[in-house]
């Protein structure tokens, strides 16, 4: 737990050791897949690199996989766990069906717990909540990578139609002592997804409108350029604070990077998409004097890959393998895997074969 928890979840508060200490305490599936997950990171920490190593060989894996409907908070945990097993191995493997399950499991939870999904999520346990945050993290960053709707609806709920926050400060609906960022963007960030969704599907039939496509574009664009009071620093900042609000300011400015590509299309002369791409890399070079700031690239490995994908300046593309590379030889993840993308779409785009991001993106998890 002391080795693994930071890198897993690198900016959740210190409520989140008691939440897994007691779910793995309560639960064999939790249990045995916190074992996996610490049995991968100590091999990666022997030298060299891991790469890939599917488990199907331990009859922990077996038994967790047999069980991949979770019916109680420790199933959903161990379905987490696996995950991130996958994420530390590459970002391969079959991460899909167990996000997908640990969803399914939320989203029944706030479907069954009346009057309403939020008032659920703020009833609720500390440790329900905490699974509910992650799944609707990972739910929002996987629709990118999939090109599909985001599943959980919930979300929108958080938000008026003119885009103005209604959590009111309640940090139980809080995303930013999960994920570091505000909720807004990650609200702003699934709903970029599903436009992605919304313009191929119309796109399939020729019943695309341009015109549509700006104005919703738009409006998402301004959810993610509303600033709040905790978007600036204060004096009496700690370093996780400041960690998170820096993590903030990065996934704000790449998330304007990727709803510019659904907008425009990708293409790296776009103004739109050029000034951010700027702006994610001055956000990047904040955040290089904070000593924890390994945790801030481990998170937004997607944001980087994306901006990366996006850019056809030379320093930039350096700057991001440069940092991706780094942060491989720092820990396990799937950053190697990020900087063959980026290099497979420059390459292609250099060669007069544009290729699309998403599409070698898919079957990936980029987290």
């Amino acid at each position: 737990m002391k080795h693994v928890l930071p890198i897993q979840f690198s900016h959740a508060d210190g409520s989140v050791d008691a939440i897994v200490w007691n779910l793995i305490h309560s639960s064999d599936a939790a249990r045995e897949a916190v074992c996996l997950l610490a049995g991968l990171h100590r091999r990666s920490t022997q030298g060299g690199s891991i790469g890939y190593s599917a488990p199907e060989d331990h009859d922990a894996y077996r038994r967790i996989s047999r069980a991949i409907e979770p019916v109680t908070e420790g199933d959903a945990l161990a379905s987490l766990c696996m995950i991130s097993y996958c994420l530390f191995s590459g970002g391969q493997g079959q991460w899909r069906a167990f996000l997908d399950s640990a969803c399914r499991f939320s989203l029944a939870f706030l479907e069954r717990n009346p009057p309403s999904p939020v008032s659920a999520l703020i009833s609720c346990t500390d440790s329900m909540r905490f699974i509910i945050k992650t799944c609707m993290w990972l739910d929002v960053l996987a629709s990118v990578t999939l090109i599909r709707r985001p599943m959980f609806e919930v979300l929108r709920l958080l938000y008026d139609p003119s885009g103005t926050a209604l959590i009111d400060g309640r940090p139980e609906l809080s995303m930013m002592s999960v994920m570091g960022c505000e909720t807004r963007d990650v609200i702003a960030l699934a709903e970029a997804a599903d436009l992605a969704c919304w313009k191929e599907d119309l796109g399939r039939t020729g019943g695309l409108s341009v015109p549509e496509l700006v104005r919703r574009g738009q409006r998402i664009e301004t959810m993610l350029k509303t600033t709040s009071d905790n978007d600036n620093p204060h004096p009496a900042d700690t370093e996780r604070s400041r960690l998170r609000r820096l993590t903030s300011d990065i996934f704000r400015a790449s998330a304007l990077v990727y709803l510019h590509s659904v907008i425009s299309g990708d293409h790296p002369q776009c103004p739109e998409i050029m000034d951010n791409v700027t702006e994610t890399v001055k956000c990047l070079r904040r955040a290089e004097d904070v000593s924890t700031a390994r945790h801030i690239v481990h998170s937004m490995v997607l944001n980087i890959c994306v901006c990366g994908c996006l850019t056809d300046v030379p320093q930039f593309r350096d700057y991001f393998l440069r940092l991706l590379e780094q942060q491989q030889m720092e820990t396990a993840g799937n950053c190697s895997l990020a900087c063959d993308l980026m290099r497979r779409v420059w390459t292609g785009r250099e060669g007069g074969i544009p290729m699309d991001w998403r599409v070698v993106m898919r079957d990936m998890l980029l987290v």
